[in-house]
């Protein structure tokens, strides 16, 4: 059975409701630097073509970890200066079907014009810019189902993951607003798009929030679902995905036979435009900061490509659209009228996960909660700098999105060193520091003792098993949720110490942590 929508801005596409069976990681790494575009068979898009070439059948336009950066990482790299580029490069016109605006994932958790409204705005954002589907990211789930579930109604394109099922009826999430695929008439072709989720999802997000879903593999869900799509009146297929370019690059090879034109990626902030296995792999790069392109030329009878070409490129010299660009700035008055007033005052930037903001973090939970011995969070949840001059809630928001609360556990000091062993530098610790070849309490300078127990921090995230994390709530099953938001302390403390810029923060979040005996 089928049920064809309009699209509220030029066309329609088709969603499968039933008849289809059981469809059926990687940990993100760190930003590439800024790309220049990769060659393709030709690097010029078709705005710059003669007249006489003709146009491609079918152009593509790839995002993916937006991160909701509408406003822009750095200056002129904002969803305006995007939508800019777009028409100015390629002759983007959202009312015309042959063009195809896709994501990899990611929309919205990142600055707090995006987190704090949990991902509206960004909807709202890439409505404006005519995007035709997004591929269901990790990050999607950060602020809960119910919020997830609003923020996809007021899409006006579908979300794809046709790998998440419902683990109590093996059918797509529907009532979220996720489906498996979707069909695009583009009046020369009908544009089969099948989504995958990441097959690690339960780990790179709270796992309470995914407890309900199964999330089965790439291949065979592939193998499943694209006869069917076909079989719906699918001339070609593209799949996007919330995929590293590895996995993205292992799955079209074991694909090949499918026929599938396009394979897009996400999730490891990685940038990709090449051909192989028969198809076009592309991935966008994080945070608007990049994007992917491929043009079509198909044949008119067989629907094979004829030509195919391809790259990436920086978002970059874009003139703003001025209808993004009114919205995104009517959101920031918004955040700053609920977040921009000053808290504090910094004389020097703090570089993301730089040692004095992993400090910041954990060192302020322990001056909150006194009853407990050491402070324990994950480097990844820390996502932005803190730039010098005024520091505001939003700030702190934007460094810190993820809506995590605080939970006290007991752990032996031989279950600590252990877990920190492991761990490594995926993991900040506060309340104790290294001496000699052991460790010791910064409050008492007592050597941690293995059969001794303390009270530890941790973020929910960690708690619930995100990550590496599982051995925490096997340590201490009877984990206590303070309630606490984990932004709380850290804003408290930063108002306690009454900065300003003849007294900025610096030299106080330099003394975080300082021992008894200092």
């Amino acid at each position: 059975m089928m049920l064809l929508k309009m699209k509220l801005r030029r066309i329609s596409w088709i969603i499968i409701l039933s008849g289809i069976l059981v469809w059926g990681a990687c940990t993100p790494s760190s930003v590439p630097s800024l790309p220049t575009a990769v060659p393709a068979s030709s690097p010029t898009p078709s705005a710059s073509r003669s007249e006489e070439e003709a146009a491609p059948t079918l152009t593509i336009l790839y995002t993916d970890d937006e991160h909701g950066w509408m406003a822009g990482k750095r200056d002129d790299s904002g969803a305006a200066n995007l939508m800019g580029l777009w028409r100015e490069t390629f002759g983007y016109d959202p009312n015309d079907p042959s063009y195809l605006v896709l994501s990899g994932g990611d929309n919205w958790t990142g600055p707090a014009i995006a987190t704090w409204f949990k991902g509206e705005s960004m909807a709202q954002v890439m409505n404006l810019m005519g995007y035709d589907a997004s591929a269901v990211g990790n990050h999607e789930f950060d602020f809960g189902l119910d919020a997830m579930r609003s923020t996809m109604a007021s899409a006006t394109f579908p979300y794809l993951a046709a790998n998440m099922t419902l683990k109590s009826t093996g059918r797509p999430p529907e009532d979220l607003g996720i489906q498996p695929y979707a069909i695009f008439d583009t009046g020369k072709v009908k544009v089969g798009v099948i989504g995958l989720a990441n097959a690690a999802t339960p780990k790179v997000t709270n796992p309470a929030n995914v407890k309900d879903f199964d999330f089965a593999p790439y291949i065979s869900t592939l193998e499943t679902l694209a006869p069917e799509v076909r079989a719906q009146g699918a001339d070609v297929l593209i799949v996007i995905s919330h995929l590293c370019n590895e996995e993205l690059r292992y799955v079209a090879a074991k694909t090949k036979a499918l026929n599938i034109l396009v394979f897009g990626g996400g999730h490891c902030h990685q940038t990709l435009a090449e051909r192989a296995s028969g198809a076009v792999l592309l991935t966008g790069g994080p945070y608007l900061m990049t994007y992917a392109w491929a043009q079509l030329w198909l044949d008119d009878d067989t629907m094979k490509p004829v030509k195919m070409e391809y790259g990436v490129e920086s978002n970059r010299g874009g003139p703003e659209d001025p209808q993004i660009a009114e919205v995104v700035h009517a959101w920031q008055t918004k955040t700053d009228e609920a977040l921009g007033e000053p808290i504090g005052y910094l004389a020097n930037p703090i570089p993301e996960r730089s040692p004095n903001m992993l400090k910041l973090v954990t060192e302020t939970w322990l001056w909150a909660y006194p009853q407990a011995d050491v402070a324990i969070t994950n480097s990844g949840g820390v996502r932005d700098d803190l730039r010098a001059g005024p520091l505001t809630i939003a700030d702190l928001i934007s460094m810190m999105p993820f809506d995590n609360v605080l939970i006290e556990m007991q752990m032996t000091g031989a279950q600590l060193l252990a877990f920190m062993e492991v761990q490594g530098a995926k993991i900040a610790v506060g309340g104790i520091h290294r001496q000699g070849m052991g460790w010791v309490l910064n409050r008492t300078g007592a050597r941690i003792d293995q059969e001794k127990t303390y009270q530890v921090l941790v973020n929910d995230y960690m708690y619930a098993g995100g990550g590496t994390y599982q051995k925490l709530a096997q340590y201490d099953p009877s984990g206590y949720d303070t309630g606490i938001d984990w932004r709380q302390p850290v804003i408290e403390w930063i108002i306690a110490q009454q900065s300003d810029p003849e007294r900025p923060l610096d030299d106080a979040i330099a003394a975080l942590g300082a021992s008894s005996s200092d």
